[in-house]
Protein backbone atom coordinates (compact mmCIF):
# COMPACT_ATOMS: atom_id res chain seq x y z
CA UNK A 1 0.00 0.00 0.00
CA UNK A 2 1.66 3.47 -0.75
CA UNK A 3 1.77 6.05 0.87
CA UNK A 4 0.40 9.75 -0.82
CA UNK A 5 1.11 12.94 -0.17
CA UNK A 6 0.47 15.93 -2.22
CA UNK A 7 2.27 15.81 -5.45
CA UNK A 8 3.50 19.38 -4.86
CA UNK A 9 5.84 19.97 -1.97
CA UNK A 10 9.33 20.80 -1.04
CA UNK A 11 10.84 17.36 -0.07
CA UNK A 12 13.93 16.94 2.62
CA UNK A 13 14.64 13.22 1.73
CA UNK A 14 17.31 11.35 4.22
CA UNK A 15 18.13 7.82 3.86
CA UNK A 16 19.22 6.65 7.55
CA UNK A 17 22.04 3.51 7.13
CA UNK A 18 22.38 2.71 11.10
CA UNK A 19 22.61 -0.37 12.42
CA UNK A 20 19.76 -0.18 14.25
CA UNK A 21 17.00 -2.67 14.21
CA UNK A 22 14.95 -0.42 11.61
CA UNK A 23 16.30 0.92 8.67
CA UNK A 24 14.76 3.98 8.15
CA UNK A 25 13.70 7.43 5.24
CA UNK A 26 13.11 10.13 6.73
CA UNK A 27 10.93 12.46 4.84
CA UNK A 28 10.39 16.29 5.35
CA UNK A 29 7.46 18.75 3.76
CA UNK A 30 7.76 22.49 4.42
CA UNK A 31 5.13 23.61 2.03
CA UNK A 32 3.49 24.13 4.93
CA UNK A 33 5.31 26.61 6.62
CA UNK A 34 4.96 30.46 5.68
CA UNK A 35 6.79 32.56 8.29
CA UNK A 36 8.98 30.24 9.78
CA UNK A 37 13.15 30.57 8.33
CA UNK A 38 12.99 27.03 6.64
CA UNK A 39 16.46 26.25 7.51
CA UNK A 40 15.92 25.33 10.51
CA UNK A 41 14.18 21.91 8.97
CA UNK A 42 17.35 21.19 7.64
CA UNK A 43 18.45 20.49 11.01
CA UNK A 44 15.08 19.06 12.42
CA UNK A 45 15.70 16.53 9.39
CA UNK A 46 19.17 15.69 10.71
CA UNK A 47 18.66 15.62 14.66
CA UNK A 48 15.63 13.37 13.68
CA UNK A 49 17.84 11.24 11.93
CA UNK A 50 20.06 10.99 14.39
CA UNK A 51 18.04 9.99 17.14
CA UNK A 52 16.07 7.38 14.61
CA UNK A 53 20.05 6.14 14.05
CA UNK A 54 21.25 6.05 17.08
CA UNK A 55 18.75 3.74 18.96
CA UNK A 56 17.99 0.04 19.22
CA UNK A 57 14.60 -1.58 20.54
CA UNK A 58 15.48 -4.97 21.00
CA UNK A 59 18.03 -6.96 22.31
CA UNK A 60 18.48 -9.19 19.33
CA UNK A 61 21.22 -9.01 16.29
CA UNK A 62 19.77 -8.19 13.15
CA UNK A 63 21.61 -9.31 10.70
CA UNK A 64 21.49 -6.44 7.17
CA UNK A 65 19.06 -8.39 5.47
CA UNK A 66 16.72 -9.10 8.60
CA UNK A 67 16.97 -5.08 9.48
CA UNK A 68 13.05 -3.60 8.80
CA UNK A 69 12.70 -1.16 6.45
CA UNK A 70 10.54 1.61 7.61
CA UNK A 71 9.33 5.27 5.86
CA UNK A 72 8.59 8.46 8.00
CA UNK A 73 6.61 11.44 5.97
CA UNK A 74 6.37 14.28 8.16
CA UNK A 75 4.42 16.93 6.51
CA UNK A 76 4.91 20.01 9.42
CA UNK A 77 2.94 22.72 10.04
CA UNK A 78 3.72 26.48 12.40
CA UNK A 79 0.98 27.15 15.54
CA UNK A 80 0.12 30.74 15.43
CA UNK A 81 -1.62 33.12 17.99
CA UNK A 82 -2.73 36.49 17.26
CA UNK A 83 -0.50 39.72 18.11
CA UNK A 84 -2.21 43.31 17.38
CA UNK A 85 -4.83 41.58 15.27
CA UNK A 86 -2.13 39.64 12.74
CA UNK A 87 -1.83 36.06 13.36
CA UNK A 88 1.70 35.14 14.17
CA UNK A 89 3.80 32.26 14.34
CA UNK A 90 4.89 30.85 17.49
CA UNK A 91 8.38 30.69 18.15
CA UNK A 92 9.38 26.75 17.91
CA UNK A 93 5.96 25.48 18.10
CA UNK A 94 4.93 22.95 15.06
CA UNK A 95 1.76 20.33 14.56
CA UNK A 96 2.61 17.30 11.76
CA UNK A 97 0.87 15.19 10.17
CA UNK A 98 3.26 11.76 10.23
CA UNK A 99 2.38 8.94 7.65
CA UNK A 100 4.14 5.74 8.79
CA UNK A 101 4.64 2.74 6.76
CA UNK A 102 6.93 -0.39 7.58
CA UNK A 103 7.54 -3.12 5.40
CA UNK A 104 8.85 -7.04 5.44
CA UNK A 105 10.64 -9.12 3.13
CA UNK A 106 8.95 -12.33 1.56
CA UNK A 107 10.52 -15.36 1.75
CA UNK A 108 12.60 -16.90 -1.61
CA UNK A 109 11.36 -12.89 -3.36
CA UNK A 110 13.35 -9.78 -4.31
CA UNK A 111 9.52 -8.35 -2.85
CA UNK A 112 8.49 -6.99 0.40
CA UNK A 113 4.89 -6.65 2.18
CA UNK A 114 3.71 -3.75 4.22
CA UNK A 115 3.29 -4.42 7.59
CA UNK A 116 2.11 -1.16 9.34
CA UNK A 117 0.39 1.59 7.11
CA UNK A 118 -0.77 4.52 9.71
CA UNK A 119 -1.16 8.25 9.21
CA UNK A 120 -1.19 9.93 12.77
CA UNK A 121 -2.50 14.00 12.63
CA UNK A 122 -2.36 15.28 16.13
CA UNK A 123 1.69 15.90 16.18
CA UNK A 124 2.54 18.85 18.10
CA UNK A 125 5.67 19.66 19.64
CA UNK A 126 8.46 22.05 20.57
CA UNK A 127 11.97 22.16 18.40
CA UNK A 128 14.53 24.61 18.89
CA UNK A 129 18.01 24.03 16.77
CA UNK A 130 20.72 22.89 18.87
CA UNK A 131 18.85 20.67 20.89
CA UNK A 132 18.27 17.67 19.03
CA UNK A 133 15.62 14.73 19.95
CA UNK A 134 15.13 14.19 22.98
CA UNK A 135 14.20 11.05 24.48
CA UNK A 136 14.31 9.01 28.05
CA UNK A 137 13.73 6.07 29.14
CA UNK A 138 12.92 6.80 32.46
CA UNK A 139 11.34 9.95 32.05
CA UNK A 140 9.40 12.29 29.94
CA UNK A 141 11.77 14.46 27.61
CA UNK A 142 9.66 15.67 24.57
CA UNK A 143 6.60 14.89 22.95
CA UNK A 144 8.64 14.54 19.37
CA UNK A 145 11.10 11.68 20.65
CA UNK A 146 8.49 9.90 22.61
CA UNK A 147 6.13 10.34 19.47
CA UNK A 148 8.83 8.49 17.25
CA UNK A 149 9.74 6.15 20.11
CA UNK A 150 6.25 4.94 20.05
CA UNK A 151 5.99 4.17 16.79
CA UNK A 152 9.27 2.19 16.24
CA UNK A 153 7.81 0.31 19.11
CA UNK A 154 4.56 -0.21 16.88
CA UNK A 155 6.90 -1.53 14.22
CA UNK A 156 8.95 -3.61 16.07
CA UNK A 157 5.91 -5.09 17.65
CA UNK A 158 4.06 -5.87 14.62
CA UNK A 159 7.39 -7.38 12.73
CA UNK A 160 7.92 -10.03 15.18
CA UNK A 161 4.06 -11.17 15.08
CA UNK A 162 4.92 -11.78 11.50
CA UNK A 163 7.92 -14.18 12.57
CA UNK A 164 6.25 -16.04 15.48
CA UNK A 165 2.75 -16.01 17.07
CA UNK A 166 2.41 -12.93 18.97
CA UNK A 167 5.73 -12.74 18.91
CA UNK A 168 5.84 -8.92 19.51
CA UNK A 169 4.29 -8.58 22.51
CA UNK A 170 7.24 -7.15 24.98
CA UNK A 171 7.42 -4.17 22.23
CA UNK A 172 3.63 -3.48 22.50
CA UNK A 173 4.78 -3.91 26.56
CA UNK A 174 7.40 -1.41 25.80
CA UNK A 175 4.98 1.12 24.26
CA UNK A 176 2.58 0.93 26.99
CA UNK A 177 5.31 1.77 29.80
CA UNK A 178 6.30 4.54 27.43
CA UNK A 179 2.64 5.78 26.99
CA UNK A 180 2.63 5.76 31.49
CA UNK A 181 5.76 7.43 31.59
CA UNK A 182 3.80 10.80 29.87
CA UNK A 183 2.99 13.70 32.36
CA UNK A 184 -0.43 14.16 32.95
CA UNK A 185 -0.98 16.97 31.17
CA UNK A 186 0.38 15.05 28.09
CA UNK A 187 -1.88 11.97 28.00
CA UNK A 188 -4.65 14.56 28.36
CA UNK A 189 -3.38 16.18 24.86
CA UNK A 190 -5.40 14.81 21.38
CA UNK A 191 -2.76 12.84 20.35
CA UNK A 192 -2.58 10.39 23.36
CA UNK A 193 -5.65 11.52 25.51
CA UNK A 194 -7.85 8.16 26.22
CA UNK A 195 -10.58 9.68 27.57
CA UNK A 196 -12.81 9.65 24.27
CA UNK A 197 -12.73 7.71 20.51
CA UNK A 198 -10.67 10.32 18.90
CA UNK A 199 -7.99 7.94 16.33
CA UNK A 200 -4.81 8.49 18.18
CA UNK A 201 -1.95 7.29 19.39
CA UNK A 202 -3.46 6.03 22.28
CA UNK A 203 -6.14 4.14 20.91
CA UNK A 204 -4.22 2.34 18.00
CA UNK A 205 -2.10 0.49 20.73
CA UNK A 206 -5.15 -0.10 22.52
CA UNK A 207 -6.45 -1.80 19.56
CA UNK A 208 -3.39 -3.99 19.16
CA UNK A 209 -4.03 -5.32 22.71
CA UNK A 210 -7.39 -5.52 23.63
CA UNK A 211 -8.07 -9.33 23.95
CA UNK A 212 -11.06 -9.02 21.19
CA UNK A 213 -7.88 -8.27 18.63
CA UNK A 214 -6.04 -11.49 19.43
CA UNK A 215 -7.83 -13.45 15.94
CA UNK A 216 -6.00 -10.50 14.38
CA UNK A 217 -2.90 -10.87 16.34
CA UNK A 218 -2.92 -14.21 15.13
CA UNK A 219 -3.35 -13.59 11.94
CA UNK A 220 -0.31 -11.40 11.26
CA UNK A 221 1.80 -14.77 11.57
CA UNK A 222 -0.85 -16.63 9.48
CA UNK A 223 -0.97 -13.71 6.65
CA UNK A 224 3.24 -13.63 6.49
CA UNK A 225 5.08 -16.36 7.98
CA UNK A 226 2.58 -19.32 6.88
CA UNK A 227 0.88 -17.74 3.69
CA UNK A 228 3.61 -15.16 1.52
CA UNK A 229 6.70 -16.78 2.73
CA UNK A 230 4.76 -20.43 2.36
CA UNK A 231 3.46 -19.61 -1.31
CA UNK A 232 7.24 -19.75 -2.60
CA UNK A 233 7.15 -23.20 -2.45
CA UNK A 234 3.67 -24.52 -2.42
CA UNK A 235 1.03 -21.23 -3.85
CA UNK A 236 -2.21 -23.03 -2.87
CA UNK A 237 -1.28 -23.88 1.19
CA UNK A 238 0.25 -20.58 1.39
CA UNK A 239 -3.24 -18.86 -0.12
CA UNK A 240 -4.93 -20.70 1.86
CA UNK A 241 -3.43 -19.64 4.87
CA UNK A 242 -3.91 -15.76 3.77
CA UNK A 243 -7.64 -16.92 3.63
CA UNK A 244 -8.20 -18.12 7.22
CA UNK A 245 -5.68 -14.96 8.34
CA UNK A 246 -8.51 -12.72 6.47
CA UNK A 247 -11.21 -14.65 8.07
CA UNK A 248 -9.81 -14.05 11.34
CA UNK A 249 -9.38 -10.01 10.62
CA UNK A 250 -13.06 -9.96 9.93
CA UNK A 251 -14.04 -11.80 13.05
CA UNK A 252 -11.58 -9.74 14.81
CA UNK A 253 -13.94 -6.71 13.10
CA UNK A 254 -16.55 -8.23 13.50
CA UNK A 255 -15.93 -8.56 17.45
CA UNK A 256 -14.22 -4.94 18.03
CA UNK A 257 -15.90 -2.47 15.12
CA UNK A 258 -14.19 0.05 13.12
CA UNK A 259 -10.53 -0.18 15.36
CA UNK A 260 -7.88 1.77 14.30
CA UNK A 261 -5.86 -1.83 14.13
CA UNK A 262 -8.37 -3.88 11.46
CA UNK A 263 -7.95 -0.33 9.61
CA UNK A 264 -4.24 0.02 10.07
CA UNK A 265 -4.19 -3.66 8.31
CA UNK A 266 -6.29 -2.99 5.40
CA UNK A 267 -4.47 0.29 4.41
CA UNK A 268 -1.28 -1.74 3.76
CA UNK A 269 -2.75 -5.16 2.45
CA UNK A 270 -6.02 -3.98 0.36
CA UNK A 271 -3.67 -4.28 -2.73
CA UNK A 272 -1.81 -7.15 -2.11
CA UNK A 273 -5.03 -9.09 -1.31
CA UNK A 274 -6.78 -8.31 -4.48
CA UNK A 275 -3.14 -9.46 -6.61
CA UNK A 276 -3.23 -12.77 -4.63
CA UNK A 277 -6.50 -13.63 -4.91
CA UNK A 278 -6.59 -13.08 -8.53
CA UNK A 279 -4.99 -16.45 -9.28
CA UNK A 280 -7.19 -17.66 -7.02
CA UNK A 281 -10.37 -20.36 -7.83
CA UNK A 282 -13.61 -19.09 -7.86
CA UNK A 283 -14.79 -20.21 -4.19
CA UNK A 284 -11.48 -18.60 -2.76
CA UNK A 285 -12.34 -15.35 -4.12
CA UNK A 286 -15.97 -14.88 -3.22
CA UNK A 287 -15.01 -16.03 0.31
CA UNK A 288 -12.25 -13.53 0.31
CA UNK A 289 -14.36 -10.35 -1.62
CA UNK A 290 -17.00 -11.16 0.81
CA UNK A 291 -15.31 -11.05 4.17
CA UNK A 292 -12.91 -8.07 2.88
CA UNK A 293 -15.82 -6.15 1.73
CA UNK A 294 -16.60 -6.28 5.64
CA UNK A 295 -13.50 -5.13 6.82
CA UNK A 296 -12.60 -2.59 4.83
CA UNK A 297 -16.55 -1.29 3.64
CA UNK A 298 -15.17 2.18 2.42
CA UNK A 299 -13.18 0.23 -0.45
CA UNK A 300 -15.51 -2.86 -0.75
CA UNK A 301 -15.70 -2.01 -4.54
CA UNK A 302 -12.24 -2.75 -4.50
CA UNK A 303 -12.48 -6.26 -4.16
CA UNK A 304 -14.20 -6.63 -7.32
CA UNK A 305 -10.95 -6.35 -9.39
CA UNK A 306 -9.91 -9.39 -7.55
CA UNK A 307 -12.43 -11.34 -10.45
CA UNK A 308 -9.82 -9.92 -13.22
CA UNK A 309 -7.41 -12.67 -14.58
CA UNK A 310 -4.37 -10.70 -15.06
CA UNK A 311 -2.11 -12.10 -11.50
CA UNK A 312 1.05 -11.07 -9.87
CA UNK A 313 1.66 -14.04 -8.51
CA UNK A 314 4.61 -15.55 -10.16
CA UNK A 315 7.13 -14.16 -7.76
CA UNK A 316 10.78 -13.08 -8.52
CA UNK A 317 13.28 -15.52 -6.64
CA UNK A 318 16.39 -15.03 -4.30
CA UNK A 319 18.31 -16.98 -2.07
CA UNK A 320 17.05 -14.79 1.06
CA UNK A 321 16.51 -17.35 4.58
CA UNK A 322 13.68 -16.21 6.42
CA UNK A 323 15.10 -14.52 9.70
CA UNK A 324 13.77 -13.65 13.57
CA UNK A 325 11.80 -17.12 13.68
CA UNK A 326 11.62 -16.10 17.09
CA UNK A 327 13.62 -14.44 20.03
CA UNK A 328 17.21 -15.19 19.99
Amino acid sequence: MRLFLLCSFTLLCTCVRAQSEIRWTVNINTDQIVQTDKRIFASLEKDVVTFLNGQTWTNDKFQEEERIEATIFLTISEEFEESNGTEVAIPNQFKATMAVQSLRPIYGTAEKTAVLNTQDKLITFTYRQGEGVQYSEQSYASDLGHVLAFYCYLIVGLDYDTFSPLGGQPYFDDAIELYNRLPTEVQNTQGWRSTSKTRNRYWLLENIQNPKMLPLRRAYYAYHRLGLDLMYNDVQAGRNNITLAIEDANTANQTYPQSMYVQSFVDAKREEIIEIYKGATGVEQNTVITAMSRVDRSKAGDYRNIRSRTSANSRRTTSRQPGRLGRQ
